[in-house]
């Protein structure tokens, strides 16, 4: 069994394996919040899977931690240990002092003066569209970031980062997904789109010739050794990492560790039709790899460090975007 940890009313993102609507056999799923988790008395046997790391508060940060090390001690498995997985900052800052992408990111609160340009502004903790286009020097970036001080965006949790893109063909952009879970690794989809923001993709942008690539690259799982190391450094055992081809290089942009998972999509091509059901399938056998216990019920002591905080503390959780 595996029990997925989010933060309140994101849970949304394993309603699928939890409803068994993923499209292939999976173990059966759960999903819980980290309100929930902070002042039980007790949780299940299964693999419990904490995700959601970024929108967590500081302290709740420490309490996911000590949850996770109680979890631990108990012998129940778990997968992101909240005290060592990086978030988006540190995440591409450690990315770039490796060697591994060639741009940094800054906070937009640190009078930032990149290496490079052009430039974009992002939401350190959120998956929302980026807020600026690309910002082609510093006077610019100066400019946007009094700009959006001026329309009451404060500079806290706000990032700049280097911008690294390439068409593909033009007018097309493209974007890999590749999971990790546990220690297995399986690139999972192509993403096309007209801009260099690629988000959810666009119907129309890719070829047959590029979903043909996205099916050998998928099935061959080849970015897989790649995008590991990434995985490696930033103390991520589950998740997805969202990355493309930049000077000959894959780069890797985020590591998402609650993505959303739906089921199969109808699309026009028979050709990506094929690989989502490969990918799907591979998919849920890794999760078979990771799944433990039975679901029964298991003791769990409040530490010392989860007393210290109140019921109205924890309740605090729930109040987030």
């Amino acid at each position: 069994m595996l029990l997925f940890v989010t933060t309140g009313g994101h849970g949304y993102t394993v309603k699928r394996l939890v409803a068994n609507g993923f499209g292939s056999v999976i173990p059966e799923c759960r999903a819980t919040t980290y309100d929930t988790l902070f002042g039980a008395a007790e949780t299940i046997h299964a693999t419990h899977i904490f995700t959601d790391i970024e929108r967590l508060y500081p302290w709740e940060l420490r309490l996911a931690a000590d949850l996770h090390r109680s979890l631990r001690e108990l012998g129940i498995a778990c997968l992101n240990d909240p005290a060592r997985v990086m978030c988006r900052y540190e995440l591409l800052r450690s990315l770039h002092a490796a060697g591994f992408n060639p741009f940094n990111a800054y906070r937009a609160d640190d009078a930032p003066r990149p290496q490079r340009f052009p430039v974009f502004i992002r939401f350190e903790a959120e998956h929302r569209e980026t807020l600026s286009g690309l910002i082609p020097d510093q006077a610019a970036l100066v400019a946007e970031l009094a700009r959006l001080r001026n329309n009451a965006v404060p500079g806290r949790g706000l990032l700049v980062v280097e911008f690294a893109g390439e068409e593909v063909a033009p007018g097309a952009w493209r974007r890999f997904g590749t999971f990790r879970v546990g220690d297995s690794m399986s690139v999972d989809h192509a993403t096309h789109d007209s801009v260099w923001a690629v988000k959810r993709g666009k119907v129309g942008v890719a070829t047959e010739q590029m979903y043909e690539f996205e099916q050998m690259a998928v099935t061959t799982n080849a970015f897989a050794d790649d995008i590991r190391r990434a995985f490696t450094i930033s103390g991520i055992e589950y998740g997805r990492a969202d990355h493309g081809l930049f000077q000959g290089r894959q780069v890797v942009y985020e590591i998402n560790t609650n993505p959303t998972l739906g089921g199969m999509h109808p699309h026009p091509s028979a050709v990506r039709m094929r690989t989502q059901q490969f990918a799907h399938d591979r998919f849920a056998q890794q999760l078979w790899q990771i799944d433990s216990g039975d679901g029964s019920s298991v003791s769990l002591p409040l530490s010392t460090e989860r007393k210290k905080y109140s019921r109205r503390e924890l309740a605090m959780g729930a109040r987030r975007p």
